[in-house]
């Protein structure tokens, strides 16, 4: 029997960084595993599916290496990447793409690994105890910057990374307002990520510095999560949880995007798990989606699905508008509302979020146009959720001996510098670098007391 939605009043939003489904889920569908699932396969599936480099054919393999160097992800080098949808060769410029990366890899083989349970221990957890969706795509076949902007607006006024500040646009949290919906950010960084967009800045500023009196508003620190689900009345019914970026001012990375290793991102991910589940009676009301914003130019060999994403008003894309959604991505449904080991296959993105918020939360059941003219051929979130009444076990997840929730922001730790000049520079990082010199600029004595970690920007000129 079909969850009753109004049975859910947590929704909790974990999006990570730049990783693939056949990269980090493919090994389910092995000998031995779960045949169901649409991922790598043993024998000469892997011959099909191997991308031609400069030293022959390279087929999917097993992967331990942690350390990887990014590969490319960008529209260019997608379109790489992918080939012509529906076409022979299609889903066979991987490591084609992977060796244009400045400077090149050692090793141009790596895009095509994939992780199996040993690497991915709590992604493994969450797949036998839980449900997994292997038809989640990215919403566009680019970067961070619009996959995030769709899947927390569900339009993007930028087709590709950039190093400047987004564009101010309508976000998830203005619809939750307008809503009188209440809604909080937990950032494990220094910065949330749209600390990149100007017209939040001061509210995050602000929020901050609230934050160290104790007083709960929408943008607080990650340190308080766990205590916050046990004991917060005001716990929110709609909850976003970011990692520490890469990208970004940071410490200790656990976004999963490369070169940071994955270890930290499956620890992290294991004490939002433990934070949420440690409450039983806010956890029998949850429900968690766990995705990642794009592939990262990782190998996947499901095509994108054909969509046609016109441009939002204003918005300029030099190469025309998205045809396709972007490279399949894991989706982890994380809820007592689900069976374990479910599989759940219609396809989706990350525009099926904002449309599942929309159907629970708006009184006409609607998101915005977009994202319900976009949903005409995908599936429905909620679909997945198949309990009318939630589970009572709490399954109890791998290193729980090693288990700690990170205790706040480590002012000692060594800070990194900025390197938004630097050659080869990723365009995100640059635009956190601005993000962080303008909030140094505008609110120079604010800043430096909130987040001492962007005392390296003091000197510089916002953009």
């Amino acid at each position: 029997m079909p969850t009753d939605p109004r049975r859910i009043e947590h929704v909790v939003i974990v999006i990570m960084e730049n990783r693939s489904f056949d990269h980090m889920l493919g090994y389910l569908s092995l000998v031995g595993g779960r045949p169901e699932v649409d991922g790598i396969r043993d024998g000469d599936w892997r011959g099909q599916h191997a991308n031609p480099g400069t030293r022959g054919l390279v087929e999917p393999y097993p992967l331990t290496q942690q350390v990887i160097p990014d590969p490319p992800h960008e529209r260019d080098t997608i379109a790489i990447q992918i080939g012509n949808i529906g076409a022979a060769g299609s889903m066979k410029g991987f490591v084609k793409s992977y060796a244009t990366r400045n400077p090149p890899p050692d090793d141009e083989s790596l895009v095509m690994g994939f992780y199996t349970s040993a690497e991915v221990p709590i992604a493994d957890f969450f797949a036998k105890q839980f449900l997994i969706c292997d038809q989640w795509f990215s919403a566009l076949p680019t970067g961070t910057q619009p996959n995030r902007l769709m899947a927390m607006s569900g339009i993007a006024m930028r087709e590709t990374n950039a190093p400047f500040l987004l564009d101010d646009q309508p976000l998830v949290y203005d619809w939750l307002n307008e809503r009188k919906i209440p809604w909080r950010v937990y950032h494990h960084g220094v910065m949330p990520f749209f600390a990149l967009m100007p017209q939040w800045q001061s509210q995050i500023l602000h929020d901050l510095a609230v934050d160290v009196l104790g007083l709960h508003t929408s943008f607080r620190r990650y340190e308080h999560f766990a205590r916050d689900v046990a004991s917060d009345p005001t716990f929110p019914p709609v909850v976003f949880v970011e990692p520490e970026y890469t990208d970004g001012p940071h410490h200790d990375p656990d976004d999963d995007h490369p070169p940071s290793s994955i270890q930290r991102g499956q620890e992290f991910l294991r004490t939002v798990y433990q934070a949420i589940t440690a409450s039983p009676e806010r956890w029998a009301k949850t429900l968690v989606l766990i995705t990642y914003d794009e592939h990262g130019g990782f190998y996947d060999h499901v095509e994108p699905r054909a969509l046609r994403t016109a441009p939002p008003p204003n918005a300029t894309y030099l190469r025309g508008p998205f045809t396709t959604t972007g490279v399949r991505v894991p989706a982890f449904v994380v809820s007592p509302f689900v069976e374990a080991g479910r599989l759940h296959h219609p396809p989706l993105d990350h525009t099926s979020l904002l449309a599942f918020l929309g159907r629970r939360f708006d009184a006409a059941g609607r998101y915005s146009p977009q994202v319900d003219e976009r949903q005409a051929t995908l599936g429905r979130l909620e679909e997945a959720l198949t309990r009318a009444e939630p589970r009572t076990d709490i399954p109890v997840p791998p290193w729980m001996a090693a288990a700690v929730i990170p205790s706040g922001i480590r002012a000692a730790a060594p800070i990194r510098q900025p390197t938004a000049g630097a050659p080869g520079a990723a365009a995100n990082a640059q635009a956190f670098e601005k993000a962080a010199r303008k909030m140094v600029r505008d609110h120079p004595v604010a800043a430096l007391q909130i987040l001492p970690e962007l005392a390296p920007y003091r000197d510089e000129r916002a953009p």
